[in-house]
């Protein structure tokens, strides 16, 4: 009976806490969200929180939702679903990060951002919006999480240009206490696909789900979470 105690009474205890955590999530991201990435993430983090908003805006860096120049307007697709409420749209202004901290007051905020960095001609003009973007959520007593960019095959987006993207950003995070997650590790893209940057929604799925696990083992390891004032 002594052993039969030991074993379940951790499992409870983690259980509980799990249960009493239940954090409102914010989720911001590029096209890569707009498909079967943020659908699935979505479906994941609903399954420990009763509150996540997710946010997709085709197109955008860091600095299309900082909204230093007013609110940036995407041409190419967003998408947002605040539980059941949901909407696409081809345009649409982007939010700015601080509002939606401000209405929503999530103790979780996720940022998949990073292809459109690696678009540009170098990545490391965007230093100062990252950092901005990552104290902006540390500021707001939200706990940050950042998906990196995927693998690419193409001649915008190059593998050295992700490579130093990729990297930028995990220097950056760990600078900010920012959670990162590199998706150089969980993607490959397919040498016979043209397109080059964007994932069938077979292969997006798939990295969503990879992603989703260790979102899920990053809040799964917070032992309380931060007061929101």
């Amino acid at each position: 009976m002594k052993l039969k105690f030991i074993f379940v009474i951790p499992f409870l205890i983690s259980g509980t806490l799990r249960a009493e955590l239940n954090p409102t999530i914010l989720y911001v991201g590029d096209s890569h969200s707009y498909g079967r990435l943020g659908t699935v993430i979505e479906k994941k983090l609903s399954t420990i929180s009763d509150h996540v908003i997710m946010e997709s805006s085709c197109g955008s860096t860091p600095s299309t939702w900082l909204g230093k120049n007013g609110y940036e307007k995407t041409v190419c697709g967003f998408w947002k679903k605040d539980g059941s409420d949901e909407s696409r749209s081809k345009e649409h202004q982007t939010p700015k990060i601080s509002d939606e901290l401000a209405r929503y007051r999530p103790e979780v905020t996720i940022v998949q951002l990073g292809t459109n960095i690696a678009a540009g001609e170098k990545p490391k003009n965007y230093t100062l919006s990252i950092v901005t973007m990552m104290k902006t959520i540390n500021v707001d007593k939200s706990i940050c999480i950042w998906i990196g960019p995927p693998d690419a095959n193409s001649k915008i987006v190059t593998k050295e240009k992700l490579v130093e993207t990729n990297q930028l950003l995990i220097e950056l995070a760990k600078k900010n206490n920012c959670h990162y997650i590199d998706s150089l590790l969980l993607t490959k893209f397919p040498s016979n696909e043209k397109e080059g940057i964007h994932y069938s929604p077979s292969l997006s799925a798939e990295w969503g789900s990879k992603v989703s696990i260790q979102i899920l083992n990053i809040i799964a390891n917070i032992k309380e979470l931060p007061p929101i004032i």
